[in-house]
């Protein structure tokens, strides 16, 4: 699930204090097997319907209990509780927010927490979202990225395991492919990339299972089909199979990485709307891609994200490991 959520008047607010190294053990990733048997309306914001894909799993202590389930998601600005954790942790709803999935905004229930940790860095909001339903696949909730500002974020999807550090502390990651990108909003870093020859500006997230297209990469690579033929009179070789609803993408760039064989689905999808993807080509890279990997590092400081890649079965690269 994708998940973007707007507090109605209140503040942005960061608690980033510099703190050692958080490592958590290795947790088990989240059981998916309900969303096979969900009804349509638990899906409304957003989750797709999907037991391959693994994703990563985060201890969380809120209000100094837990450890808790958090599913980490690249892709919410801001951590959510499930009703379940809400009711056993005894907060009841305080005011309304607006909640931003891929597809649409809603009102959710906000509670009010002391505080929301990884270990011991602050990583939350001092107002967090109720959800319910098989949004979360039977999860406490999502880790966002409130608390990720000045910070390295890295996945071990191997293993299910993350470790958060303050971005000027971070050590580099030997054998990983670096692609620098640019932050927006705090919280999103944007990287680019290449498909056909149509520069494309890509977002990375955690939190869903399928990769996403916005119109404007869709009627840039046509437009992009179109001269090639125009000139050449014969589709080139490797090129996109663009449909309206999907393309297959047989070849995309990023940086030194070449990515083969993604499927992105297409439509006008509200987070890029939300996000100011609406003329530029954009797409939102899920875990059918991430999956493939070994482990990402987004590092939220610096700008940069980075690849520990498996092979050229998926990914090929001048990056050794």
């Amino acid at each position: 699930m994708n998940l973007i959520v707007r507090l109605a008047a209140v503040a942005m607010a960061w608690f980033c204090a510099l703190s050692p190294s958080a490592f958590a053990t290795c947790v088990a990733a989240p059981d998916l097997a309900a969303y096979q048997t969900a009804a349509p309306e638990d899906f409304a914001l957003g989750a797709s319907r999907s037991d391959r894909l693994g994703r990563v799993v985060a201890p969380v202590f809120v209000n100094g209990e837990g450890p808790f389930r958090f599913i980490v998601d690249t892709g919410a600005n801001r951590s959510v509780l499930s009703s379940e954790l809400a009711l056993r942790l005894g907060l009841a709803p305080d005011g309304e927010g607006e909640v931003h999935s891929v597809y649409g905004a809603s009102m959710a229930p906000l509670a009010r927490v002391r505080s929301i940790t990884y270990e011991n860095l602050d990583v939350g909001a001092r107002e967090a979202p109720i959800l319910s339903g098989a949004v979360l696949a039977g999860e406490h909730g999502l880790l966002g990225a409130d608390g990720m500002r000045d910070r390295r974020l890295r996945l071990d999807f191997e293993r299910n395991c993350i470790e958060i550090l303050p971005s000027r502390e971070a050590r580099r990651l030997r054998g990983w492919a670096v692609v620098r990108g640019e932050l927006r909003f705090g919280h999103l870093v944007v990287i680019p990339g290449s498909i056909n020859g149509v520069r494309v500006r890509i977002l990375v997230d955690t939190g869903s299972d399928s990769s996403l297209a916005n119109l404007a990469l869709r009627d840039a690579l046509r437009a992009r089909e179109r001269r090639d033929r125009a000139r050449l009179n014969f589709a080139l070789g490797g090129a996109p199979i663009v449909l309206d609803r999907a393309i297959a993408i047989h070849r995309m760039n990023i940086g030194d990485l070449e990515v083969r064989d993604v499927t992105a689905y297409v439509d006008d999808f509200h987070v890029f709307r939300l996000w100011g993807f609406v003329d530029e080509p954009a797409l939102l890279m899920g875990m059918d891609v991430l999956s493939q990997t070994r482990g990402v590092a987004i590092d939220y400081g610096r700008g940069t994200v980075a690849f520990r890649i498996r092979g050229p079965l998926y990914f090929g690269s001048r990056v050794r490991n």
